[in-house]
């Protein structure tokens, strides 16, 4: 399997946008909006890597039987 360009770019816009947040200091309040989509992309990121390594095993669970 190759790297797919998507994943890609996933990885550096939420890498610069993480980077981005450790820099700024001011922002005391209220979490923003954009801090808000950074940490639901991550949860979706996560949520789909579980379910492709739960498909795969549950595709070798069934090979196995």
């Amino acid at each position: 399997m190759g790297i797919d360009p998507n994943f890609t770019f996933l990885k550096a816009f939420f890498a610069a946008r993480i980077d981005r947040l450790r820099n700024v200091r001011d922002d005391r309040g209220a979490i923003s909006i954009e801090t808000m989509m950074i940490i639901a992309g991550l949860v979706v990121g996560a949520a789909v890597a579980v379910a492709i390594i739960g498909a795969k095993i549950g595709e070798k669970a069934a090979t196995i039987k």
